[in-house]
């Protein structure tokens, strides 16, 4: 049992706790719950020519999307296009800032800089920041162009954002100069937080610099390439499309048309607003899947303890 000072002492702290994350529940569930469960709504609903008429058609949308022979291509076209700009994206964003980080931990003369120059392109808004890559891709006065053509990579100016080889390309190559940074920050922070003693214990046990990494930095900063993966995640898959409005419009072709312009184009250009809104759903339902599989599934925590259960059961069986 608890005395009446521990209650009291209780109490306190508990409704110290609802005024802490009070403000952040209450934007959650205005911009977060209720939209979500507003476009569940509207996902059940008929419209014609964009007005609500009123008729339920509850998952009929959602057969339609992935059944319906005027709609599915489309769909699973986009969904395609979706998953590869995810992974490549990802993958880059991962690998380049973890090795952006590591160099500007070294603290050698000049790192300070490069974390300066590293705001840069995050501090950019997404909209000023596709405008400017519209610029450098121009085909006609583009730096891009004029820096291959003076280097003698190419002959003649060529246009990126019309080409369908290219335009993907063109997409990724500036949403990884935007998103970079910020997952650079973060490895940085999860580095700063490794004790020097563990990498002068790794200098004692003459361990290399591949080794230090695999062995030691990786699995102590797990906990944080988790947490990197899942926000790029969520961003490969939402937040390419200010730069696809910009620059390319899901063009040449479909060439660049992702789930998130697919379903802009369905709900404000077709007003097909219960169609896009089923779309918006399955969008969320794909990141819902990704965050399970990376905090549930390739948890290291859990692997660790099958094979603790494995190797007790080997034991037992060999007993």
């Amino acid at each position: 049992m608890l005395s009446t000072t521990e209650k009291r002492h209780l109490n306190q702290t508990t409704k110290l706790a609802y005024r802490i994350i009070g403000p952040s529940l209450l934007f959650v569930i205005i911009f977060v719950a209720i939209p979500l469960v507003y476009s569940l709504y509207i996902s059940t609903q008929e419209f014609k020519y964009g007005v609500p008429t009123g008729r339920g058609i509850w998952f009929q949308n959602y057969i339609d999307i992935f059944t319906k022979s005027t709609v599915a291509p489309g769909f699973y076209s986009s969904l395609e296009i979706t998953f590869k700009f995810t992974i490549v994206a990802v993958a880059l964003v991962m690998i380049i800032s973890f090795l952006i980080a590591l160099l500007i931990e070294q603290k050698f003369k000049g790192s300070n800089l490069i974390k300066v120059a590293l705001l840069l392109p995050y501090a950019i808004p997404g909209a000023v920041s596709a405008v400017i890559w519209n610029w450098i891709y121009d085909p006609n006065f583009g730096v891009l162009n004029g820096l291959l053509y003076t280097l003698g990579f190419i002959e003649k100016y060529f246009s990126i954002s019309s080409n369908p080889d290219l335009a993907i390309w063109g997409i990724l190559f500036a949403y990884v100069w935007k998103i970079v940074p910020y997952s650079t920050f973060l490895f940085s922070a999860g580095l700063s937080t490794i004790p020097t003693s563990v990498y002068e214990a790794a200098k004692l046990d003459r361990s290399g610099p591949f080794r230090t990494l695999s062995k030691i930095i990786i699995p102590m900063l797990m906990p944080v390439i988790q947490m990197v993966l899942v926000i790029q995640t969520i961003f490969a898959l939402v937040l390419h499309f200010g730069l696809i409005f910009v620059i390319t419009q899901g063009g040449p072709g479909d060439s660049t048309r992702t789930l998130a312009w697919h379903i802009y184009k369905e709900t404000f250009t077709f007003t097909r607003f219960g169609r896009g809104a089923a779309m918006a759903v399955i969008l969320s339902l794909i990141m819902v899947i990704f965050i399970y599989v990376y905090l549930v599934v390739l948890n290291p925590e859990r692997a660790l303890k099958r094979k603790q259960k494995r190797l007790e059961k080997e034991a037992i069986q060999s007993v």
